[in-house]
């Protein structure tokens, strides 16, 4: 069980404590890294070199048959090993340095570790150092990285740089697609994807390509590539378990999403049956069971969750939730614990920690400063939202309605950003559009967050009788 107390005896120390150690892998970041892994299994012939396993100390060969059974974590603990030693035996081979880069970033997946994710960086680039051409897992390894660290420039940099060098691999179109996505550059993510839209049996592109199609509000589409993709996961012996796992929690952050509970919980139980350590499940089954405000499960699985990796929005989900049983004293105390981990998380804020700061009205003039300077390079529809939602919470619903038109301005259906651009015209004395979009945020999804669909009903009932 997590205790908060204890979490907060160590604030004043953040550079050292657990906190700068864990981090939550996003969708985009958590597709790169899969999809990472699934190039290195599937390389062009230029990358695919045979590992020497006479440099390797003779215990650290792997595939003994008649070895014991090692967990995803004990297995990624055993590979970084063999590589670690193969490298110091052949420092100048850039292929030893993209395999050891991969194997970081899978540890990561399994246990949120920041150092992981730089130590990965580290080995990329000197991958890269020794050779660039022919080295587009190399080039991989590095934009994964650097997506998992929120700095999107660069990972659009030397994601162009990889499909420069390759540009028929369909893997590296995708990964370009993916972090054009993110930057907000939809023309071009439109051209790379356009160029793998035939592969939606790839487990690397799939989630991919779904994710576009949602983005530009092809839920129908979307859904259908994702249980394709998740049935072909479940198949694939070779997979590993937390990754067939994070793509039933594909299906479920879908489902849930859009307003289909039971879907969402029988896709979340399926990822858990196959991975039930997995932090990123648990904490989707605390989101999901607090649209259905059953808060004595949101402590259950939040606190399962962060015990394994302090997420600062599943903290807060957790505070929430002892708020809704009233206790007020432990749900601060997960609040204060929630902007200690955010303060002492490296990078930009996650958008997940911003919206639950603007939502619980904290910090919201540093969460303003920090959209503001994160729009200047990335201006993506769910920045836009962001900032418009900081301006609304600042009173200034002008500004606020220019961001939500840009919000929307791709045709995504997201619930909540409905329901925010709502809530701004609203504020801004624009009864009849406020109506229209807070009655489509309901009909996309009726339970979209714990608490803002009774406020957006509350609000429709005001302006109703108003009329």
């Amino acid at each position: 069980m997590f205790d908060p107390t204890l979490a907060n005896l160590h604030a004043p120390v953040v550079g050292r404590n657990t906190y700068r150690r864990r981090i939550v892998l996003g969708v985009a970041g958590a597709i790169g890294i899969l999809a990472l892994a699934l190039v290195l299994k599937t390389s062009v012939a230029s990358d695919a070199l045979p590992l020497a396993t006479d440099a390797l100390p003779a215990s650290a060969v792997a595939g003994a048959p008649n070895g014991p059974v090692l967990s995803e974590r004990e297995r990624l603990d055993r590979d970084i090993d063999l590589y670690q030693s193969a490298a110091k035996h052949d420092p100048g081979s850039a292929y030893l340095q993209t395999q050891l880069g991969a194997r970081y970033l899978q540890r990561a997946r399994v246990t949120g570790s920041v150092g992981d994710v730089l130590r990965a960086e580290r080995v990329a680039r000197t991958s890269l150092s020794h050779r660039t051409q022919g080295n587009g897992a190399g080039f991989a390894v590095l934009v994964a990285a650097l997506l998992e660290q929120h700095r999107f420039e660069d990972a659009g940099q030397a994601a162009r740089q990889l499909v420069a060098g390759a540009p028929d691999v369909y893997d590296y179109q995708a990964m370009l697609g993916e972090v054009e996505l993110e930057l907000g550059n939809y023309d071009a993510a439109g051209q790379a994807f356009a160029t793998v839209t035939s592969r939606r049996e790839s487990l690397a592109i799939a989630p991919r390509l779904a994710r576009w199609a949602e983005i530009r509000g092809d839920t129908t589409r979307a859904r259908t590539i994702l249980y394709h993709v998740a049935a072909a996961a479940k198949t694939d012996a070779l997979l590993p378990s937390e990754q067939r796992g994070w793509f039933e929690m594909r299906v479920g952050d879908y489902e849930l999403r859009n307003g289909n509970l039971p879907a969402a919980d029988s896709a979340l139980q399926r990822g858990l049956a196959v991975s039930p350590q997995d932090y990123r499940l648990l904490g989707a089954m605390a989101r999901l069971r607090a649209v259905q405000h059953d808060w004595n499960g949101v402590i259950l699985f939040g606190d399962s969750a962060i015990a394994t990796v302090l997420d600062p929005a599943t903290v807060g989900l957790v505070g929430d939730a002892y708020r809704a049983l009233g206790d007020s004293v432990k749900a601060e105390e997960y609040f204060r614990t929630m902007e200690v981990s955010v303060r002492s998380q490296p990078g930009a804020f996650h958008r997940a920690w911003s919206l639950f700061l603007l939502d619980h009205n904290r910090r919201i003039v540093q969460v303003y400063n920090n959209l503001r300077t994160e729009l200047k390079h990335r201006r993506d529809i769910y920045g836009h939202d962001l900032l418009g939602w900081a301006l609304y919470k600042r009173g200034r619903y002008e500004e606020a309605r220019v961001e939500m038109a840009a919000a929307m301005a791709m045709g995504t259906q997201d619930a909540a950003v409905f329901y925010h651009a709502g809530m701004v015209e609203r504020a801004a004395g624009n009864n009849s559009r406020a109506s229209v979009l807070l009655n489509r945020a309901l009909a996309v999804n009726p339970h979209f967050d714990a608490f803002h669909p009774a406020t957006a009903r509350a609000t429709l009932d005001t302006l109703s009788g108003a009329n």
